[in-house]
This record gives C-alpha cells, sequence and structure tokens, in this order.
C-alpha cells in the first residue's frame, strides 16, 4: 500500500449531451441556464467541478487597461476625420474644432496623452493654445504636434520654441503621422 494521501475524484465540466442538473442555479454543483459573459462561466465551471478548475481571477480594473487619449484640434472637419479613422485601433479620440473649444475640454478631464492641432484656426489658433497648454501645470508636459498647411521656416521654428515635438505639413501621409504618434506614444 502506498503512503500518498488519495485525492477525491473530480467531477468532469458538463458537456454538450450532459441533462441539466435540476437544483437551484448557481449552486455548487448546479449549472445555470447560460452564462452571460466568460467569467461568469468560468466561475460556473469551477462550482460545478467542486474547485477542480483552476481559480477564476477578478478582472483587471479598467483603468489599468484604459487607451491612452489624443485630442485632434483642426478646424478641418475632413482632417480630423481622416486621423481619428487611422487613430482608433490605437488611441481614444478627442476633437476640437478650435484652441478655444480644446482649452475647454482639457479643463475638466484628465489630460491627453498628445494633443495634434493645426496653427490656422478661428477664436484660438495652435500657437496660442500651445501658449496655454504649456502655462498650466496639468498641461505643461503634454506633447503637442502640429499638423498645418503653413509651415514656413518660421512657423516651424515658433512651434519648436513652444515646446512642439515635431511639426508636419498637412501634405504629409497620414500614416507617416500616425507612425510618429505611436512612437512618441506607444
Amino acid at each position: 500500500m502506498s503512503n500518498t494521501p488519495k485525492r477525491p475524484p473530480t467531477a468532469a465540466p458538463p458537456s454538450a449531451t450532459t441533462p441539466p442538473v435540476s437544483g437551484r442555479p448557481g449552486a455548487p454543483g448546479t449549472p445555470s441556464q447560460r452564462p452571460s459573459n466568460v467569467r461568469d462561466a468560468l466561475t460556473e465551471a469551477h462550482a460545478v467541478a467542486g474547485g477542480a478548475f483552476g481559480k477564476v481571477s477578478a478582472p483587471a480594473p479598467r483603468s489599468s487597461v484604459a487607451r491612452k487619449t489624443v485630442m485632434l484640434v483642426d478646424d478641418d472637419a475632413a482632417m480630423r476625420a481622416k486621423l481619428r479613422a487611422a487613430l482608433e485601433p490605437f488611441y481614444d479620440i478627442l476633437e476640437a474644432k478650435d484652441g478655444m473649444e480644446a482649452v475647454e475640454m482639457t479643463a475638466g478631464i484628465q489630460p491627453p496623452a498628445m494633443v495634434v492641432c493645426d496653427v490656422m484656426m478661428p477664436r484660438v489658433d495652435g500657437f496660442t493654445l500651445a501658449k496655454i497648454l504649456r502655462g498650466n501645470p496639468v498641461t505643461k508636459r503634454v506633447p503637442i504636434m502640429f499638423v498645418s498647411a503653413r509651415h514656413s521656416a518660421q512657423d516651424v521654428t515658433q512651434a519648436l520654441v513652444l515646446g512642439a515635438c515635431h511639426y508636419f505639413p498637412k501634405t504629409t501621409p497620414v500614416g507617416d503621422i500616425v507612425a510618429k504618434i505611436r512612437k512618441i506614444i506607444p
């Protein structure tokens, strides 16, 4: 005879051909009608098998898996739409049609991971927006990228003096802009 302790037999998980067990749904050893999600299904399988399945882990907190946010600020709706379509697979997107709307939006939220903006916009232009963001302790370190039809050496220099991380002409392919954004905020 062996000195190793005997393990209790484990129940096999219910199969499609196994008739439903009568009893109270959710009680150990009793399957419910139909689990609503994978976590509930694993919990139920664990209960039905009497603990034979691995422990079901708690879902990760939403904030730890939250995607980073990119704010697009441009009065050109078509440009915002192109950038949005290219960036949405990777980031959450906020849109503002001018610098004033961007300032109003950033006042009540967690700062975005990056601001991508035009220079020429009504009410508040891109350079003024950059000055406002740099003057606010909450947004002063947010990377700012300019994508503008204005791209003279003077414009690029002014953007860099204001702390822009990059400056693209609007004629730049969207894929190149997205690739640069992904390098800056992975």
